[in-house]
């Protein structure tokens, strides 16, 4: 039975020949005595006859009269313990177990039974003491190393789970699952040095299996170990030849480490040659895109839509470049025909009803919003999006609705305060309320310009001039090209009679919202 329970702790088999049940069953009249029982041995052996045709309450009298004979064989006491596991009674074969430890406390099928009863228990830390002991007895086989790894796991002690498995490799280094199942866990522990060396080292016994690669790319990335993977992924080039997927992680460590043409130009060059896998394509569009090269990274995502029409990535890339530019009736032509064809990415749902938004549009907007709140019905995004848009057009117990519910689930959550706060301002409604939002706001976040906004736009509302004034000036020194805001602390000064500098915030708002005609009218009366 312990075979079976190692198979489904760990789902995998140890590679050496495995022991079976009878090779382990030396006769115990060799062991404890020159001169064994005769009728001993009889009963012994129609015991076992009687326990193979499953009839183990019979195979249970064989073995007593076989120890009425001879007492001191701690296999017939093993035999017992089996036969009353099989009939439903734990107690009684654990209690001979235990007996059978006392004769002989080497007995490693006692051992591996009392283990394996345990686990079926859950009793899974009173099964690591059997399985030391096992361990101890023959320390060379994986299997007691792999369930004792396994019996950590489930206790969440990753870290000697990880080291159990380092061990049972060291004796089987064939078996890389092991190393790999180490890896993992350290992993699960974020030990992320430890983790990148195992990773690297199974991306040289075995470079067919490019995950390893992958992961200790990420990992190395992550702990900025540029150099070393450089210089390894090129070692592995000298090796195995050089390859287009290797060349690409080469370029994306290129220019992490701040070697920016260089890894720009390996990415371009294998780009321009067809070479570059998709992934590393929409890698290269974001550096890019990160880079305000908006004409290339819009050019990649052309390409990314002709050379893999399939991958949405290409259309979401395309799409962000027109929407960067403030293109958003383009970004809507390249994402709405597919719209049906990814309807399963929160991606492209999401980002079709920010554009539709941009557009007051906002039918389609909340259409695309509440499709992507399907995908992903936890996302604040999408729920800070949708509660803006119903604020907008006046559907504010929607929008109350969803600020509660964002506040409830996270009392962190600044932006949800702030724009709740705001609208309640806005309607001229529940003032205290507001203010008391907005203190929480900044509170977050003492220096965001909007939230200082907010709380000032409460104050002049409560008519609370010197505080209104501090706060919206405390926004405008940090962002000083918000028309909304400059128009905030053109009223506040216009409340207080000091036109002349209300004037000149009025016109400096204007500067910047030449659309808007009520600033027109407050900037240049007639």
């Amino acid at each position: 039975m312990f075979f079976v329970l190692l198979a489904i702790l760990t789902g995998c088999q140890s590679t050496k020949p495995s022991v079976s049940l009878e090779e382990n069953q030396i006769p115990v009249q060799n062991e404890v005595s020159e001169n064994p029982n005769p009728e001993a041995l009889k009963y012994f052996m129609n015991g076992q006859m009687l326990m193979n045709q499953g009839d183990f309450p019979m195979a249970i009298i064989e073995f007593q009269e076989a120890l009425n004979l001879d007492p001191n064989v701690g296999t017939i006491y093993t035999s017992i313990a089996e036969c009353y596991w099989n009939i439903g009674k734990p107690e009684l074969s654990m209690k001979n177990l235990r007996i059978a430890i006392s004769k002989d406390p080497n007995d490693e099928e006692a051992l591996k039974l009392i283990a394996d009863q345990l686990i079926v228990q859950k009793k899974y830390k009173d099964a690591i003491e059997p399985l030391n002991r096992l361990k101890e007895i023959n320390p060379e086989e994986t299997r007691y190393i792999i369930a004792l790894a396994e019996l950590k796991k489930v206790d969440r002690d990753y870290s000697s789970a990880m080291n159990l498995y380092l061990e049972a490799y060291k004796i089987e280094p064939s078996r890389l699952e092991l190393l790999e199942t180490a890896g993992r866990y350290a992993l699960q522990l974020t030990n992320k040095d430890r983790a990148s060396s195992i990773f690297k080292d199974l991306s040289i016994k075995d470079p067919a299996q490019s995950n390893y690669l992958n992961i200790y790319l990420e990992l190395a990335l992550q702990i900025k170990k540029f150099e070393e993977a450089i210089s390894h992924i090129q070692e592995l080039n000298k090796k195995l030849g050089s390859s287009n997927d290797r060349e690409a992680k080469l370029g994306i460590l290129f220019y992490e480490s701040g070697q920016l043409e260089k890894g720009i130009q390996i990415l371009q060059d294998l780009l321009d040659r067809s070479k570059l896998p998709p992934q590393y394509v929409f890698s290269l569009f974001e550096i890019y895109f990160d880079n305000n090269q908006n004409i290339k990274a819009g050019n990649i995502g052309d390409k990314m839509i002709t050379d893999f029409p399939e991958d949405w990535r290409g259309y979401y890339s395309r799409a962000l470049a027109y929407m960067d530019e403030n293109n958003f009736d383009s970004a809507v032509a390249i994402l709405d025909p597919v719209s049906k064809t990814f309807s399963n990415i929160f991606s492209i749902q999401y980002m079709l009803g920010l554009n539709y938004a941009k557009l007051k549009k906002n039918e389609e907007a909340l259409d695309f919003y509440n499709s992507a709140l399907a995908i992903q019905p936890q996302s604040l995004s999408v729920l800070h999006s949708l509660a803006i848009l119903y604020d907008e057009i006046g559907e504010w117990i929607k929008s109350d609705k969803i600020y509660n519910q964002l506040i409830q689930a996270d009392s962190s959550d600044a932006q949800a305060f702030n724009n709740y706060a705001y609208s309640l301002v806005e309607r001229n409604e529940k003032l205290n309320k507001a203010l008391a939002y907005a203190k929480k706001a900044i509170n977050l976040d003492p220096n965001n310009p909007s939230y200082l906004d907010t709380i000032g736009w409460v104050y002049y509302k409560l008519n609370d001039l010197k505080k209104a004034k501090k706060y919206i000036e405390q926004s405008i020194s940090i962002q000083g090209d918000n028309a909304v805001v400059l128009e905030h602390l053109g009223d506040v000064l216009m409340k207080t009679n000091d036109w002349t500098n209300a004037s000149v915030y009025y016109k400096k708002a204007y500067e910047f919202d030449k659309e808007n005609i009520r600033l027109r009218k407050k900037a240049y009366p007639e």
